[in-house]
């Protein structure tokens, strides 16, 4: 008030002399914002995609319930669904990521503890995937038709909600097989087993026999010799070779959740590798498991919220699982399935980034016109949604080979060939989704930074592209496996010639690649498109196959890379993209209650 009056006076007093004192007396009289608030109001910024179903926003998946007989699953998907596209899951899955685990190798007294703090948040994300039977849907429904491919659709939605939680899932998922083949009498009555397969989540660190369910890992490598397990240091000294337990001795470089209840892990045993399960505490007498230490946690670029460890053995009891000497073919088994869980994770990935971007360029106007309207965008986003298509009709199709009465040749080489071109492609997929939301998209307040960093994992994880290349190469050794692949190519039922062509000329590669191991990734990479657009043939989508077959093998290796410079006509990929506008709009407007999924908690 004084300051005012001060400048009212200067104006009467100087009068014309200064006319611009007059001026700025008048202004201070008037609003701090004299301009009108216009400018400040945000039009034309698309909320973030929340409440909506996920696995209903993916319209390949549905086909593949219906397909594969496995309509039963469905009421089970839907909630999934809503769970893994709800705010809620959206809010966890930020607060997981920001608050990572923490080691702490000692208490405040300086006592060894070898415990990983997790935030409440990445407890509840479990509980919740736990709750839902996403680590175990397949084996507590193995009697029933496609349960393998109901479960990997489950677990690929929920996936592309949070990424990190899903490793612990997959794990415990992928020891169980091992264990139904290997595991004792004893171990079986300790109820590693049966407590594996179980729909609930017990995150205490207590020995096994006060839990009704647990969580299992996995150790492979180690510093010196990385994927080359056969290159391992790490011993075992029988403590009671007759009772099948031992000690540890050595380390592994990377160590999958390592607060699990027990790890599978490969020693060395005399006359080649063993696999051992190692507890966090000794069955029989409740102890500690003491020379089972965690070195430190991975400093990792995403999966952030999931714990990756170092880990030393000294002395560490472990119990022997399989025969002896043969710990890598015991082994193989829980590989394989996490393998699959690689390649339908990243297809779920694709497919969250996928959906992320549509709904965004859906409603976004620029240049006088929604973008998806645009020329250039429609031609991105029909190349996008073929190939998020592509991948997840492989890895379902894939899928299927893992149910009991699945082909398992073909499960042997699908498998990985599928996993090293899905997971391959996912960086660059997800990359365009991004770029697809503007600047928007690299921003951390969204979920766009997350999904990226995450895309490059499952391609590092259970074996990069040259360590699966040099595993499709051994598997043409057996005979039924290039067999297998060779019959399943050529069975497209309605395949175009195009694709045929295509599928006649495979085995000339498939010979060429056997005396030119440096031809392997051109290889794999042509035997998984032809493998998609097989399944996709299969899955009686013939016209999505056709476009998918014209765009990948028809057309020159740059536009096989760049997504959207595609030649299909304005009528074909507003076909593609329709399709996909459906199932999120069916996504978004399903009656079903967003918190109805909770009540399984």
């Amino acid at each position: 008030k004084m300051l005012a009056q001060f400048h009212s006076t200067m104006a009467v007093r100087v009068g014309p002399r200064l006319p611009h004192l007059r001026l700025l007396a008048a202004r201070r009289h008037a609003s701090v914002f004299p301009e009108t608030a216009s400018h400040r109001h945000v039009f034309n910024q698309i909320d973030e995609l929340t409440d909506y179903n996920a696995f209903l926003a993916d319209p390949r998946i549905v086909d593949c319930f219906s397909h594969y007989g496995a309509d039963w699953a469905l009421d089970d998907a839907k909630a999934v669904g809503q769970v893994a596209g709800s705010q809620y899951m959206k809010s966890l899955a930020i607060t997981a990521n920001r608050n990572g685990p923490v080691l702490h190798t000692h208490d405040n007294r300086g006592r060894r503890t070898d415990v990983v703090e997790f935030d409440n948040s990445y407890h509840e994300i479990m509980n919740l995937g736990f709750s839902l039977s996403i680590p175990s849907f397949g084996w507590i429904n193995k009697d029933k038709q496609a349960a393998q491919v109901a479960r990997s659709s489950i677990g690929s939605v929920m996936y592309g909600a949070e990424s990190g939680t899903s490793c612990p899932q997959t794990m415990t998922f992928a020891c169980v097989p091992v264990l139904e083949k290997h595991a004792t009498d004893r171990q079986r009555a300790h109820g590693w087993l049966s407590k594996a397969q179980a729909s609930e989540y017990d995150p205490r660190n207590v020995p096994i026999g006060e839990k009704s369910a647990i969580t299992l890992g996995m150790s492979m490598t180690e510093a010196q010799g990385g994927s080359d397990v056969r290159a391992n240091t790490t011993y075992a000294e029988p403590l009671d070779a007759e009772a099948g337990t031992y000690l540890l001795h050595g380390h592994k470089w990377f160590t999958s959740a390592p607060m699990s209840d027990a790890f599978l892990t490969l020693a060395q045993t005399g006359d080649g590798l063993s696999c051992f399960l190692v507890p966090r505490w000794v069955p029989d007498t409740n102890e500690w498991n003491q020379g089972l230490q965690f070195r430190r946690l991975k400093n990792k670029l995403g999966d952030r919220s999931n714990a990756s460890s170092e880990v030393e053995y000294h002395g560490a009891y472990a119990e022997l699982l399989g025969p002896l000497n043969k710990g890598i073919a015991t082994i193989i088994d829980m590989v394989q399935h996490t393998r699959l869980d690689c390649m339908v994770g990243s297809a779920g990935l694709m497919r969250r980034s996928y959906t992320e971007a549509l709904h965004s360029v859906s409603q976004r106007k620029a240049f006088g016109t929604t973008l998806i309207d645009t020329p250039l965008m429609m031609a991105v986003m029909a190349d996008m949604a073929l190939e998020a298509e592509a991948s997840m009709a492989l890895g379902l199709h894939v899928a299927r080979t893992f149910d009991s009465d699945g082909n398992k040749a073909l499960g042997r080489i699908a498998t990985a060939i599928g996993k090293y071109h899905i997971c391959k492609r996912a960086p660059q997929f997800v990359y365009e989704c991004l770029e697809a939301l503007g600047g928007n998209g690299y921003v951390e307040d969204g979920i766009m930074p997350r999904l990226y960093r995450q895309a490059p994992l499952n391609a590092v994880w259970e074996g990069s592209g040259n360590v699966i290349c040099l595993d499709i190469l051994r598997s043409f050794k057996q005979p039924e496996s290039a067999e297998a692949l060779l019959a399943e190519i050529n069975s497209a039922p309605g395949a175009s010639q195009e694709y045929l062509a295509q599928a006649t000329a495979l085995p000339d590669h498939l010979k060429a690649v056997q005396s030119q191991p440096e031809l392997a990734r051109q290889f794999a990479g042509q035997a998984a498109v032809l493998l998609q657009a097989c399944a996709m043939y299969h899955q009686q989508t013939p016209e999505l196959a056709d476009w998918f077959v014209q765009t990948r093998l028809l057309q020159n290796g740059f536009t096989q890379r760049e997504y959207g410079a595609i030649s299909l006509n304005a009528d074909s990929m507003q076909a593609i993209i329709n399709r996909q506008l459906s199932a999120l709009e069916t996504s978004k407007s399903t009656d079903e209650c967003i918190g109805s999924a909770f009540s399984t908690k």
